[in-house]
């Protein structure tokens, strides 16, 4: 699908997905890109603990964080990233983020190939009923969406 017209979202505006207590806000999906990326804004709370290491056959993460402290994990080591910071994230990279911090976070991600923007919206449904998250049904879910444990063996 070919779309020839500009997308322009203002602060605050895109699909609001709510995962746990993190906000998200698509902003770009990938039917907009043919598939090739998908555009999403995090609200981080105080303290979150983000998702458990893992890594991607096929999808990459580029993140520019536009407000706050966010911590991240790469192939085992522990960085801190702030207000205007970069990272990509290429895929089979172990990775992870949190918000350790007493402020939330804000940041842009970037993620190609287009689709994952689905993987958010499957984990919005199984929290729904304002339940931690069934460990079986979180797995089933992140093996859908090419996420992975980090010993996970692609060979």
């Amino acid at each position: 699908m070919e779309i020839n017209e500009a997308l322009i979202l203002n602060s605050g505006e895109g699909r609001e997905i709510k995962v746990g207590t993190s906000r998200l806000f698509l902003k770009l999906f990938s039917e907009r890109t043919n598939n090739k990326f998908s555009i999403t804004e995090y609200d981080l709370p105080p303290n979150f603990p983000g998702p458990p290491s893992h890594k991607h056959r096929n999808y990459e993460h580029a993140w520019y964080v536009l407000e706050g402290v966010l911590s991240v994990e790469v192939n085992g080591k522990e960085m801190t990233l702030v207000k205007g910071d970069f990272i990509f994230i290429p895929k089979y990279v172990v990775h992870a983020f949190s918000n350790k911090s007493d402020s939330a976070v804000r940041l842009l991600a970037i993620d190609t190939p287009g689709g994952f923007e689905n993987y958010y919206d499957e984990l919005e449904t199984a929290f729904t009923d304002g339940k931690p998250l069934d460990p079986n049904t979180f797995r089933e879910i992140q093996l859908k969406y090419d996420t992975y444990p980090p010993d996970y063996s692609f060979e």
